[in-house]
């Protein structure tokens, strides 16, 4: 008998590597958020800092170019916050998008390698019954040759 052979195994080498891109495309969205959550951790301590300061400065006297400069500042780390909180949240939905993709993926190469092993079990079956026909085969000669008997 021929040895067994999947039908659509090039389809499951190509399901395989859909696998792995999706995943280094998930570790890339994972990078990413880790990243922009950093930046919203800097963004954060910057802004808290900048209103501590202008806190204290209140507290002295300072005049109004100074006031507005200290303010602008600290209105431009405001800003910059609310942007790296957006940027968090994007890499978030991405994240979760390519962990999405990464299921499907998953679930299409495992669809494909249950038919494989579904496929070689029906083989493995039949290489057996061939097997044992080609032995009952065997012993059916023998018998009528008076091989079976001595």
């Amino acid at each position: 008998m021929k040895p067994f052979r999947f039908r659509l195994q090039r389809l499951l080498d190509l399901r395989q590597k859909e696998t792995k891109i999706a995943q280094n495309a998930l570790g890339q969205a994972q990078a990413a958020a880790r990243q922009a959550a950093d930046w919203l951790a800097v963004a954060v301590a910057n802004r808290t800092e900048s209103g501590e300061r202008l806190l204290t400065r209140r507290q002295r006297r300072m005049t109004a170019l100074e006031w507005r400069h200290s303010a602008e500042l600290h209105q431009a780390l405001i800003d910059q916050e609310k942007l790296a909180a957006q940027r968090m949240n994007e890499a978030l939905a991405l994240e979760a998008q390519r962990r999405a993709e990464v299921a499907e993926a998953e679930r299409r190469e495992k669809v494909l390698d249950r038919l494989r092993e579904r496929r070689a079990d029906e083989y493995r079956l039949a290489a057996e019954a061939y097997e044992q026909a080609e032995i009952d085969e065997m012993g059916q000669n023998m018998y009528r040759e008076g091989g079976g008997r001595r």
